[in-house]
């Protein structure tokens, strides 16, 4: 695996989990069995997985002058993400989020993001951006996200865009500028008129000069184009689990694929593993806290899938 750094920019939360009996239709009081504080966001938790992992990682993201910002730079910093590029806006307070999880693993997130935080990406370090392994942007912050991308761009370095949920302009800005475009189901689904995630992606694939396109399908794994492949999707699978808690499972996933790109590693082993890593962390209530280290996904992916092309050399100096 490459030294390099990668750079992940997007939101950063500070996310209050409970786990409850059910989430209420209705206006009532629930005592949690279980409360958890933890730094989150899409790119929040994509860093801690990959500093996890062994990776190094910078996050490049925009916090407030208030003692939650604080908190969430200590929380992120003690998992290893190098948080000296986070910037912190003076008078603006850290976007927080109250988050439900039921018995199943689902969940209800009630986010807020202050509007005094302020979304011009002029201060971002971009003169860093050539040294970088690769750079992974969230959907969150739109002009931070379309600075990093091009001049990731100018200096072929590789972009993963983690293309969840957003309003389709945003998406749409976003997809030209990345050369890995993973989707969430729903944001894949938001873009086109095809009735099925196979049907989509070939779509948005003769649209795209992406090399890889995929969308995450939660428990039935994910399906991938690639430019080398132009004419099939490929099907992988995910591993057969009891979900605890699903909340940030497709953070850890992109995270994994980040790892496993700067790692070398095959699109097989990539996504086979990002699918093992975002299935480990759903066992784990307390959102990206179940997040895996190399030597877990390592065990984990060899019992889940024998003989499914994991045999290539792993970075064994971070185990």
């Amino acid at each position: 695996m490459s030294r390099k750094t990668i750079i992940c920019l997007g939101c950063a939360f500070w996310d209050t989990i409970f786990k409850v009996d059910r989430i209420p239709g209705h206006g009532t009081k629930l005592l949690p069995e279980i409360a958890v504080q933890a730094a989150s966001g899409m790119a929040t938790a994509a860093a801690a997985t990959l500093a996890r992992l062994g990776a190094p990682v910078q996050l490049w993201a925009r916090v407030g002058s208030d003692p939650t910002g604080e908190t969430f730079l200590r929380d992120i910093g003690h998992e290893g993400v190098d948080v000296a590029r986070v910037r912190r806006i003076d008078g603006a307070r850290t976007a927080f989020s109250t988050v439900l999880v039921d018995p199943s693993g689902e969940r209800l997130v009630v986010p807020y993001t202050d509007p005094s935080l302020q979304t011009d990406p002029s201060w971002l370090p971009l003169e860093e951006v050539p040294a970088a392994a690769a750079v992974l942007v969230d959907v969150r912050w739109l002009e931070g996200a379309e600075s990093l991308m091009r001049e990731s761009r100018h200096h072929g370095v590789p972009a993963i865009l983690d293309a969840d949920v957003a309003p389709p302009d945003i998406l749409r800005r976003l997809i030209p500028l990345a050369d890995h475009v993973l989707f969430s189901e729903p944001a894949l689904a938001s873009l086109t008129n095809a009735g099925d995630s196979r049907t989509a992606l070939l779509e948005m694939a003769r649209s795209s000069e992406a090399e890889v396109i995929g969308v995450t399908l939660g428990e039935h794994g994910a399906l991938v184009w690639e430019r080398a492949r132009p004419d099939e999707i490929r099907s992988f699978p995910a591993p057969s689990i009891q979900a605890v808690d699903t909340l940030n499972a497709g953070d850890v996933w992109h995270g994994t694929y980040a790892f496993g790109l700067v790692s070398g590693w095959s699109l097989e082993t990539r996504v086979l593993m990002a699918n093992v890593a975002a299935a480990m962390k759903c066992e784990s209530f307390g959102g990206r806290l179940g997040a895996p280290t190399l030597s877990q996904l390592v065990e984990r992916s060899g019992r889940e899938f024998p003989g499914c092309g994991l045999t290539e050399p792993l970075p064994t100096q971070y185990l």
